[in-house]
């Protein structure tokens, strides 16, 4: 059990238990340790409070009423570094991150123009497969969609996240999102 928030830990991994960040919102400062993934699992968690968690740096939130087999599977995926989420939820993640990152006004014109260069450098299919992503898509439907393997898949997001300074298909989606507001505004 964890105690304090700020202590140093090393796991690829940790399942965190929604109760306890309902008990102690200060745990949500674990999410910042950028080396572990986080779980966060509930019972009937609002909408709401899944969206801020993962806001904060979780990489997911599965409900405790789910399989044992799904458990794994959000496991595996948070691991592969994606985002486990129910897909209901990604637009409302993507706008609720990109509201927040609206309110940053410092930088936004000079990052946006950097980030259109960065777009830019993409291939045809790196752009292909990153617009599947902002779509929602999963790498086997991309896959699909694209004629190509899940390996190219992942090959494709391994060098977008690489060529955008992303961490994940979540934070794409709302790179690509931001990009597309700056472009018609």
């Amino acid at each position: 059990m964890l105690h304090n928030p700020k202590t140093e830990f090393t796991a690829d991994a940790v399942i965190l238990d929604a109760k306890k960040l309902d008990d102690d919102a200060s745990l949500m400062a674990l999410f910042s340790n950028r080396h572990t993934r986080f779980l966060v699992m509930g019972c009937d968690w609002p909408d709401s409070r899944q969206i801020e968690v993962l806001i904060n740096g979780a990489a997911g939130y599965c409900d405790q009423s789910e399989s044992a087999e799904l458990l794994k599977r959000a496991v595996a995926c948070i691991l592969d570094g994606d985002i486990w989420i129910r897909r209901a939820l990604v637009p409302k993640v993507i706008g609720a991150l990109t509201r927040a990152r609206q309110t940053q006004t410092v930088k936004n014109r000079y990052d946006a123009e950097q980030k259109l260069q960065q777009i830019a450098g993409l291939s045809a299919r790196e752009l292909e497969v990153a617009n599947l992503i902002r779509q929602g898509e999963n790498n086997k439907r991309i896959a699909l969609a694209l004629n190509i393997s899940e390996r190219t898949v992942k090959a494709h997001l391994s060098s977008i996240f690489r060529k955008l300074g992303v961490d994940d298909r979540l934070h794409l989606a709302i790179l690509l999102k931001e990009t597309d507001q700056y472009q018609r505004g």
